[in-house]
Parts: C-alpha cells; structure tokens; sequence
C-alpha cells in the first residue's frame, strides 16, 4: 500500500483523538446533575461512536502490517484538546460543560479534517473509511453545538424572569436530553395563567423550530438519500455476488431496504413535511468503493464476494450509527412514534449485518484464503 508510513501516523493519530473524545464524554456524563443525567444518553452515544472508530482503524493499522496506538494522545500528537479539556469541567454548570464538550469536538473535526489534506496521498481504502467516520464527528459536533445554545438560550431565559417567578431547577426530559426550564408562579393564579396543556404545546411548538429539530430533519434528508441509493445499488451487488447464499442476502435486503424508505416517508408525514433528500457523502463514498470492488475482482471468485461483504458492512454500520442516533434526538424532540419506527429499521440493520458476518466467517473468508493470487 503506498505511503504506508503516512498513512500509519495518519491511523494512529485518529486512535488517539478518538481515545480522547472518548474519555471526555464518559467524564462530561459523570459530571452532570442528576436532573440532567438523561443527557448521558447522547454523551454516551458519541463515545461508543468513538470506540467504534478505534476498532475500526485498529484494524487498518494491522492491513498496513504496523501496530495500532493504544491510549490518549498525551505525547501531544496532533490535536490533544479533548485530553486537556477534562480538568476543566465544573460539575456544577451544565453551560460549562457543553462548552468543553464543544471545544473538544473542534478538535476532532480538525483532525479529521488535517488527516484528509491531500497532501497526505492516503490509500483509497482509508480515504474511505476516515470520510465515513469524519461525517458521524461532524455531526457529533454540530449535536453538541446545539446543545449548548440551547443551554445558553436557558440561562437567558432564566435571567430575565420577572422576581413573581421562582426559577426552578433546569430538567432534562427525554432519551438524549430535551432541554426544558419550567417556573413556579408566586402570584396568585388569575385568567391569564397558562394552563398546563396549554404550556405543555407551547413547549412542543417550540421545540419543533429548534437547532436540534433542524438537524434532525437533515439528517432525515440525508438518511432518504441513503436508503434510494441502496435501493438502486442492491441488485448490482446481488448480480454480482458468487455464493447463492449472498444473493439471497443481497435480495432479503434490498426488500427490507424499500420498506426503510417508506417508513421514511411516513416520518416525513408525521413531522407535517414531504419527502426530500440530501446527499449523503458517506453513503455515496461507500456504494463507489462498493462498484470498485465488483470492477477490481474476478467474476465468480470467492474474493469478489468477500469485497461485496465488506463494502455491505461498511453500509449497515453506517446505518447502525445512525439510525442509533435519530432514534436518541426522536425521543428528545418528543416524536416517540417516530422512534418506534426507526427502531424496527435499526432492528432490520442489524440483523442485515449479523448476516453477512454469517455468510463471511461460514463461507466466503475460508474459500478465499484457498483461491491462488493472480501472478
């Protein structure tokens, strides 16, 4: 592989941050009250997405025949801030600590986006894998961001009650952390209180013209873009897979896949919106490294399928990631009948990627490491 060097250091430096990004957000759960712990949900979340990533580069650090790093980056290699930042956390202001949380996120983004200068020349392979990943760490921080402003608006908010309010505590409510700020009235109740149902879709209404919301709903568009591609992209990989078994595979998905783009569309419905896409870089950078692998493997050949099963995973732990997330702001927002659905599709996912690791390790592995090398 060229620039093998290069792209070890590149590897290793990502470990590292993403070991980083990792330790600060398990800290930053641990450091919130606990009317604000269900933000632990998406803290978590954005660290298991971190280890997901260490896997993933742990095992290209191994294909370029070099060893993986293990730990954080206080040897101050290439961006160390999330490893700086977690003295800093006050444990008593939530503000504060999105702040940090936020700050550590630049740094990732930044490093993703230093490990992609094409000054580096980095294989195609990682190029791939690093675009994927880069997406789920931009959106982690443009979650957090969000978060945060949602916090300071809060804090404002608070400041500028009137002394006939008495400000209580800031809850969080919901799977991933739906910020609300509720007040007790001192003054005795008259016509023009709100009543509680009232307040209560007020919050609602608000809450659907919020950053989060507004995220949410590109990230909707990105996932419908997904899925249409898939559903163009299936047959060509089914066509084109040896095994029966991986047909079938290919096929079982490819129905599961239509039905995630309708349920998509039913989505759409519920949050009063039509069906539209964005383009999903990720997805698209996946599905061109899935038409090299059929163009660069010999029809008919074990290896052409196991290149089809890496390329397929590569989709579903995307997918997995994602829809993992969506279910999480669903529940934030308040939208649980569009949880729901996105778990059956997460379920789907899962058990689409369950699959293919059958199909690899029973079959498709072994009867390659048999097929002679072209010479």
């Amino acid at each position: 592989m060229e620039n093998t060097e290069k792209s070890l250091d590149v590897i290793n430096d990502l470990i590292k941050i993403n070991n980083d990004r990792a330790a600060g957000f398990e800290k930053a759960g641990k450091d919130l009250k606990e009317d604000e712990n269900s933000l632990t949900a998406v803290f978590s979340k954005l660290a298991d997405e971190s280890r997901r990533n260490v896997t993933e580069l742990t095992s290209l650090a191994y294909q370029f025949g070099g060893e993986a790093a293990e730990g954080t980056s206080t040897s101050g290699d290439l961006h160390r801030a999330w490893i700086d930042i977690k003295s800093t956390f006050t444990g008593s202001d939530l503000t504060a600590i999105l702040n940090e949380c936020e700050r550590g996120e630049d740094a990732a983004k930044a490093a993703y986006k230093d490990a992609l200068d094409p000054e580096n020349e980095l294989n195609p392979q990682l190029q791939q894998v690093l675009l994927a990943q880069q997406q789920g760490i931009v959106e982690g921080h443009d979650l957090v961001k969000s978060l945060r402003n949602q916090s300071e608006t809060d804090v404002d908010d608070n400041n500028d009650l009137d002394d006939e309010y008495v400000a209580a505590e800031p809850s969080y409510e919901g799977a991933a952390g739906e910020y609300q700020t509720q007040a007790a009235y001192n003054a005795p109740e008259s016509e023009t209180v709100i009543p509680d149902d009232e307040w209560e879709e007020e919050q609602a209404e608000g809450t659907g013209e919020s950053k989060l919301m507004e995220f949410f709903v590109n990230e909707l568009k990105d996932l419908y873009w997904a899925e249409n591609k898939l559903v163009d992209t299936l047959p060509e990989m089914a066509e084109a897979a040896t095994s029966a078994e991986l047909k079938d595979a290919f096929e079982q998905h490819l129905t599961e896949t239509e039905e995630h783009v309708a349920r998509l569309e039913q989505i759409f419905g519920i949050l009063g919106l039509e069906p539209d896409s964005r383009k999903c870089e990720a997805m698209a950078g996946i599905v061109d490294e899935g038409d090299e692998i059929i163009s660069a493997t010999e029809e008919g050949t074990a290896q052409r399928d196991v290149g089809l099963i890496f390329a397929g995973q590569k989709a579903e732990h995307y997918e997995i990631a994602s829809y993992g997330g969506m279910i999480a702001l669903a529940k934030t927002l308040g939208y649980y009948d569009v949880a729901d659905l996105l778990v059956l599709t997460l379920d789907e996912e899962k058990t689409a990627d369950a699959l293919l690791t059958e199909i690899a390790e029973n079959q498709a592995n072994f009867a390659a490491s048999n097929e002679p090398a072209e010479d």
